[in-house]
């Protein structure tokens, strides 16, 4: 008894000495810091800066049980500089373990902090601490960042030396370390290791994570080994009949290679139910399995049982009272089983397409005026055979647009003209899509006078009684903004000259929302590029921008080679070699020639759009022709040189002259008097000279626009030459898109020719008109007045010719 009693009252003691003696030892020591007022270079309210910081960097420290920051707010107004020697007296005399100070400077937004960290016993300064922020706003977060430098360089916390990842037999060390919190050279957390370990886990490549740290004097290591899940080895498709294995292979996620991952087969599954419901295998199921590959690899087996096709029998509606069931299937795309089903898919549910059609009847009845109409989720019903859609709507009651008013900033352009070209009307039914173009609108308008962050909000005000709707555009225009810089990029061939001149906008300008979407049109017409973007980016000052512009050239050189036949022209052969982008300049050179039964045809040219880097357009061209009549032949060579200047928007005048010698000869016996009487060679020497303007969106392949010219020659003195005439004509060309990518194309001609000669005769036969062909009318070869006696097409001096095409591309994208 007495031995056990003196057993527990030593063990009572050891345990008493060990708290009293080991207790201490494992607590961590408090330290103390002082934090004098940094200097401040700054060209604004510089006492306020260091207030700012100071006070925010306390507070900061303040947070860290293991840190008592000691008071120095005597020395924020005292301007004396303080050194590291007298740091280092002033924290000996306040007994304070570290002692910081330091200097901000501010260059634009940016703001450089430079800290020294002062260990007053050792009476040396730590190594330094540099850190960067943006606005003056963000001193909290450079404060924070100071705090986490400072508890480093003291020792307080460790810094993570190395991050290792073991285990990993495929998945690299930097994919995984790229997506944990936690990084070299940054401080450790302890409480980022777990969070790093479920954000490893979350990849879904691996069955187990775990972690180890280990102290080093570089600082800390982290462990991380996972226990990576099997690779897909092989990915087997069963049982389609109806989809190719490559049209389900592009929709599924999995992948040879890859590590398996259940949650990626299931979503695959869905995906591949969705396919087969776009096709009507609405019934088709899919089961998957999972097979062993080897002791640590997968098959994937998908085993598809499609089933019968199942097709829409039926879509009802119930609640609609404004519109017809019929009506509202007709805004559809999904749409009922037909005659045609077999050959159209008509009658199949598409859930995409579903789900858009229910966007569509909603958005007609807000167009309508039933502000309050609800379309509910389509109730599909699958009875094995058919489908059956039903559709619930509330529509409410419908309400007109009462008082409609622009109010807030104003702009240059008055008031009643923003009021008048507005689309919402007082009287008219409701419509949101209007309202959303009447705010496009005010907002390109105040774009167009600059003011790029113009802000428009719609108030709108429902009188519930009276079924109104007022509503009032309240303009917020902000400050005028300045292009500031124009970048372009992505032209390796095409020189940056060729591009501004195409721009509306140049550096220095106000911001303008049209001409940039002009000068978008501009680059695309010209056929250099596949991709155009432009892409507007804030400056540093905020009432300037910048503009960057990138391209994406494509090959502007084309050969072309072909035959065909034609009424007019019988067998031909053709060639042609052009380079619309010569050497990057924007100039055009061009070789064509044809060859056929009747026509022999060469011609060169090379136009300059930018003569002398103005807009002066030029072109210079020779050619020959041969062709051969049914009474005559005629050879014909020249050349020919034409300027063109713009003088108002689309509009552009031409000058041109023509010198070309032609000659008619080989005349058929039974030809008639008046083509005999041409025989031999004649000079036609002549100015042109002509208007033409140009609305279309692409001039090589229009869609939209107009383009239309009117045309005055003249040959005759003091020109030279031995065709005396004048030829008056105009030309206009319309162009529709319709649906399916085809273009409605109207096109009209008019010419006359007045004979300047004593002689009517003598205008020659190659200058009257002749129609018939491709280009006037398709199909006949010759149309025009004949000589009465012989049938001979001799030409007139008047004519008129319509056109209307329907134009469309047999290839997308050719």
């Amino acid at each position: 008894m007495i031995i056990n009693k003196i057993a527990r009252h030593v063990v009572f003691v050891f345990l008493l000495l060990s708290v009293f003696f080991l207790a201490p030892a494992s607590a961590q020591e408090i330290k103390k810091i002082i934090i004098f007022p940094f200097e401040i270079y700054s060209k604004d309210n510089s006492l306020a800066i260091k207030e700012s910081l100071y006070k925010k960097l306390s507070a900061e420290l303040k947070k860290e049980k293991l840190i008592k920051v000691v008071p120095a707010d005597a020395f924020l107004r005292d301007k004396t500089k303080v050194d590291q020697k007298k740091a280092i007296q002033a924290g000996k005399s306040l007994g304070v373990d570290f002692v910081v100070l330091g200097s901000l400077t501010q260059f634009g937004e940016t703001l450089s902090v430079d800290a020294k960290i002062i260990d007053v016993r050792a009476a040396n300064a730590l190594s330094p601490v540099f850190v960067q922020g943006k606005g003056l706003d963000n001193i909290g977060l450079i404060a924070a960042e100071l705090k986490t430098e400072i508890l480093v360089r003291t020792g307080l916390i460790e810094k993570i030396f190395k991050i290792e990842i073991k285990g990993n037999r495929k998945i690299e060390a930097v994919a995984i370390i790229q997506q944990i919190k936690s990084k070299e050279g940054k401080p450790f957390f302890e409480a980022y290791i777990a969070d790093d370990i479920k954000t490893i886990y979350k990849m879904g490549l691996f069955l187990d994570v775990s972690a180890a740290t280990t102290s080093t004097p570089e600082g800390k290591i982290i462990t991380f080994t996972v226990l990576e899940k099997g690779l897909i080895t092989d990915i087997q498709i069963k049982g389609n009949k109806a989809l190719d294995k490559d049209d389900i292979q592009e929709v599924m996620t999995i992948k040879i290679r890859e590590s398996l991952n259940q949650e990626k087969i299931k979503a695959d599954i869905e995906k591949i139910k969705t396919l087969y419901d776009g096709k009507g295998y609405s019934n088709a199921e899919i089961i998957d399995s999972v097979e062993r590959d080897g002791e640590k690899d997968f098959r994937v087996v998908f085993d598809i049982k499609e089933n019968d096709r199942v097709y829409i029998k039926a879509i009802t509606f119930e609640g609609n009272e404004a519109y017809s069931s019929k009506e509202i299937r007709g805004m559809m795309s999904t749409s009922e089983h037909g005659f045609l089903s077999f050959i159209t898919d008509s009658g199949l549910l598409k859930r995409d397409q579903l789900k858009q059609d229910i966007g569509k009847i909603a958005s007609y009845y807000f167009n309508n005026g039933f502000i309050n109409a609800q379309v509910g989720e389509p109730e599909i019903t699958n009875d094995k055979k058919w489908i059956y859609i039903k559709i619930q709507i509330k529509e409410g009651k419908r309400f007109k647009f009462g008082k409609i008013e622009i109010s807030g900033d104003l702009l240059q352009k008055p008031r009643s003209e923003l009021f008048a070209a507005l689309k919402i009307k007082e009287g008219e039914n409701y419509n949101r899509e209007e309202i959303i173009k009447d705010i496009d609108f005010l907002t390109q308008a105040c774009n167009d006078e600059g003011y790029a962050y113009a802000d428009i909000n719609p108030k709108v005000d429902t009188r519930e009684k009276e079924q109104l709707v007022d509503v009032d555009f309240q303009i917020i225009k902000g400050g005028l903004v300045y292009i500031n810089r124009i970048g372009i990029s992505g032209n390796t061939v095409t020189r940056d000259k060729v591009i501004r001149r195409q721009l509306d906008v140049v550096e220095g300008d106000l911001y303008s929302s049209s001409k940039l979407k002009n000068s978008y049109g501009n680059l695309n017409r010209l056929r250099y590029f596949e991709e155009v973007d432009f892409q507007t980016e804030k400056s540093p000052d905020k009432d300037k921008m910048d503009i960057n512009i990138r391209v994406k050239e494509k090959n502007t050189g084309m050969f072309m080679i072909g035959a065909g036949y034609s009424a007019a022209e019988q067998a031909l052969i053709m060639g042609q070699i052009v380079q619309n982008n010569f050497l990057g300049y924007g100039q055009i050179l061009s070789f064509k020639a044809s060859l056929g039964s009747t026509t022999n045809n060469y011609e060169l040219s090379f136009t300059e759009p930018w003569l002398f880097d103005i807009p002066l357009w030029c072109k210079a061209d020779i050619w020959k022709y041969k062709k051969e009549y049914d009474s005559y032949d005629l050879n014909t060579y020249g050349t020919g040189l034409t300027l063109g200047y713009p003088i108002w928007e689309k509009v552009v005048g031409y000058m041109g002259y023509n010198l070309s010698s032609n000659d008619i000869s080989n005349i058929q016996a039974t030809a008639s008097q008046s083509i005999k009487d041409q025989e031999g060679e004649r000079i036609t020497s002549a100015m042109t000279f002509t208007l033409a303007r140009d609305t279309r969106d692409d001039y090589m392949f229009p869609t939209k626009g107009a383009n239309s010219s009117i045309s005055v020659q003249y040959a005759g003195p003091p020109l030279g030459g031995n065709v005396k005439m004048v030829k008056y004509s105009a030309s206009a060309n319309a162009y529709w898109p319709l649906f399916w990518d085809m273009v409605f194309v109207t096109k009209g001609r008019i010419g006359y020719i007045q004979n300047t000669d004593d002689d009517a005769s003598r205008i020659p036969i190659y200058e009257r008109y002749v129609l018939g062909g491709i280009n006037t009318i398709r199909g006949l070869r010759y149309v025009g007045p004949t000589n009465p006696g012989t049938s001979d097409v001799i030409g007139g001096t008047t004519m008129m010719v319509f056109n209307v095409e329907l134009v469309f591309p047999f290839i997308k994208n050719a």
